[in-house]
Formats: C-alpha cells, sequence, structure tokens
C-alpha cells in the first residue's frame, strides 16, 4: 500500500499515484506542479497512507466528484460567469454573455484550457478577422478571452498565466466631430424648443448621454451649483457608471443653469431630470434618431454621432483657455493622458502654440515671463 505525488508530463499537473489492497489508482489533483502544491499533495498522501494502514481510507471523502475543476473552456465559462455576476451589474454580464457565447465558445468551448496555444490562437484570431468585425469588436471579444485564461492560472488550473498570449488587434479610435461655436448655435436654433435645455446641458456639461439621460431632481445641487453624476440609463436599465472616475460632481456654468431651470418649470415634479413625453427614461435611440439626426440635417451641418455634444464640450473649454485639470474633472477623467491625445487637435492655437512664445523668450534672454 502507498500512496506518491507525481506529475503528469503533457499537463504538469500533479497526481497521486494510489496502492490500495493490491490495486492502483490514479488520482488526479487538477494542480500545477509547485512546490506548494507538492507540499500539500504530499501532506494528503501521508495522511492516506495512515488511513490505509487503519483501515479507514474512503477515497470519495478525500476527492469528491461533486468538486471536480475546470477542464474545458466551456466548463471555465461557467466558473468565470459565476465570478462575473458579483463584480459586474446585471447589464454588463449580459453582454458579456453574449460576447463569449457567440465568439468563444463556438471556437473554444469543446477544447481543453491546456490545449491553449499560440497556434491555436492566431487561428481563432483569423476566423474573428474574416468576419470583417470591427477592430473594437474583435478586442472586446479578446478582453473575454483574456479575463478567462487569468482566472484559469490564478485558480491554478493553467501553470503558466496564457492571458499575455492574447494579442488584440490594432484599434484606431473613430475620429471625433465636434461641433464649432457657430455650428452649436445652429443646431440648438434647429431644435424643437422642447430638446434645447436638453443639449443645451449635454454642451455645456460634457456629460455621456447615459449619464444626462439618468439624472435625477436630487442630481442636482442647487445651492452648491453642482450636478452630482452617480449612475447611468442605458438598454433600459440603471447602470454603474463607465469607470471609477466618472462618478463626479460637475460644475453648472450660468447658460447649464439657465437650461436647468427652465427644464425644471416644464416638467414640475417629475423625478429625472430629462423625462420623455411618459415621465420616464430617454430611449437613446430614439433620441438620435427623432431629434439629433433631423436637427442636425436642418442646421445644414455634417452627420455625427450624438456622444459629439460630449467632444465639443471638451474642445470649446480648452480651446476657451480653461485649465486642462478642470475640463478631465467635468469629463470624469482621472489622469491627462486622454485629455491631451483625444482632443489636443482640436484646439487652435490658443497662445500661439506655433513657437512664437518660446522664440520670444529666448530672444529675451529667458526674461520675456518676467518682464511681462
Amino acid at each position: 500500500m502507498g500512496a506518491r505525488v507525481r506529475v503528469e508530463p503533457k499537463t504538469n499537473r500533479l497526481y497521486l499515484d494510489l496502492h490500495v489492497r493490491g490495486a492502483r489508482k490514479k488520482v488526479t489533483s487538477h494542480l500545477p506542479d509547485t512546490p506548494k502544491n507538492r507540499e500539500i499533495l504530499e501532506a494528503k498522501a501521508e495522511t492516506i497512507e495512515r488511513e490505509v494502514f487503519l483501515g479507514t481510507f474512503d477515497v470519495e471523502r478525500h476527492f469528491s466528484r461533486t468538486k471536480t475543476k475546470p477542464v474545458t473552456f466551456k466548463e471555465l465559462y461557467e466558473e468565470w460567469k459565476k465570478k462575473k455576476a458579483n463584480e459586474v451589474s446585471p447589464l454588463t454580464l449580459q453582454w458579456y454573455q453574449e460576447t463569449v457565447e457567440a465568439k468563444i465558445l463556438p471556437f473554444w468551448g469543446s477544447k481543453r484550457l491546456v490545449d491553449f496555444s499560440h497556434a491555436v490562437f492566431d487561428t481563432f484570431k483569423a476566423g474573428l478577422l474574416e468576419e470583417k468585425l470591427a477592430p473594437r469588436t474583435v478586442n472586446i471579444v479578446m478582453m473575454r478571452l483574456r479575463q478567462m485564461l487569468r482566472m484559469a492560472h490564478q485558480r491554478g488550473y493553467l501553470a503558466e498565466d496564457r492571458s499575455p498570449w492574447v494579442v488584440k488587434v490594432r484599434d484606431v479610435r473613430p475620429e471625433i466631430f465636434p461641433l464649432s461655436f457657430e455650428e452649436k448655435v445652429r443646431f440648438i436654433q434647429a431644435l424643437p424648443r422642447r430638446w434645447r435645455p436638453y443639449f443645451i446641458v449635454a454642451f455645456g456639461t460634457g456629460l455621456r448621454p447615459s449619464e444626462q439621460i439618468a439624472l435625477k431632481r436630487e442630481s442636482i445641487d442647487w445651492a452648491r451649483g453642482k450636478i452630482l453624476v452617480r449612475e447611468g440609463w442605458r438598454h433600459g436599465q440603471r447602470t454603474r457608471l463607465k469607470t471609477q472616475g466618472s462618478q463626479r460632481e460637475v460644475d453648472i456654468l450660468p447658460p447649464v443653469r439657465k437650461a436647468l431651470e427652465d427644464q425644471r418649470r416644464v416638467v414640475g415634479k417629475s423625478e429625472l431630470v430629462f423625462p420623455n413625453f411618459h415621465g420616464e427614461h430617454i430611449n437613446a435611440a430614439n433620441l438620435r434618431k427623432r431629434v439629433w439626426y433631423p436637427a442636425l440635417a436642418k442646421a445644414k451641418l455634417r452627420e455625427r454621432d450624438l456622444y459629439n455634444t460630449r467632444h465639443t464640450f471638451a474642445t470649446h473649454a480648452l480651446a476657451a483657455g480653461e485649465d486642462p485639470g478642470w475640463v478631465a474633472k467635468m469629463l470624469g477623467h482621472t489622469t491627462l493622458t486622454m485629455l491631451v491625445t483625444r482632443y489636443y487637435q482640436y484646439v487652435p492655437n490658443l497662445t500661439r502654440k506655433d513657437g512664437s512664445l518660446l522664440a520670444k523668450w529666448l530672444e529675451k534672454g529667458g526674461r520675456a515671463g518676467r518682464d511681462g
């Protein structure tokens, strides 16, 4: 009789080689071969040998078949899904499931975790690209696959972290088309009067459409002049904000305050700041189709996405010479990186940023600033 800790060469997983009453049994542990895991199994082996000697050994008690570890990607997905259910909103979880079940499981579902290799991944990636999916869509699929692989390693199902093997495709961010000041005026004038307060607030705060649609009466702190951004509204559901920095207090500028006051008089005691005709949350798709695009056409402006209200706020604020830190805070950015890379090309020569200031400073021997 005896119990020995051994390793499966192909999978690098530890198992117990049991010899009990003349019979030999291999019990897989699903643990990768590491010093810590060897120590765990060696302690179990000693316990088993002692129980065999005493006649009390029970295989099921030590290796319950109800606690099997994921072997295939389909099994890993079920465990990953339970984990994500405690981390994200129901709507986000639904999006995750749709992505995995439509794009990942058809290829990976029946494959074993240990079958994940560079070559197989390249085949999978090539298949996605053949579908002519947008780069951003492909990368969303890659992120879900990477999350699953990372969890597989963290929980000991893969000895090596293979998530870095998942390489995303180059994603060129869609070009933005903010309105100029004159275009914004034309657009507001082309709107039905009922919708003017909504878009004056959108252009004057940089709120995301989902954030603005979710605003409630208690979101407006009139005394402090702040809009409290705490949640979003998408696809008929209350959602968490996009990032941690998105939970913020947005300054109410004078034109925005007037628009909010006008809106308050119109909607009366409605819980929502911008309700639809039925007193419920606005449907963003309807807003685009029935208000945004028709007003652009009436104002004879180039068609662009509704999100450009946010881009317009950012570019106008920077063009006016506002502190980039304040602009980033209003937008909910935690760093200036996105602000600079995303909007710099739309900021005109605010202070002759063509080298003329530096030339003047150098001509005066570094005294330009001191001379005023």
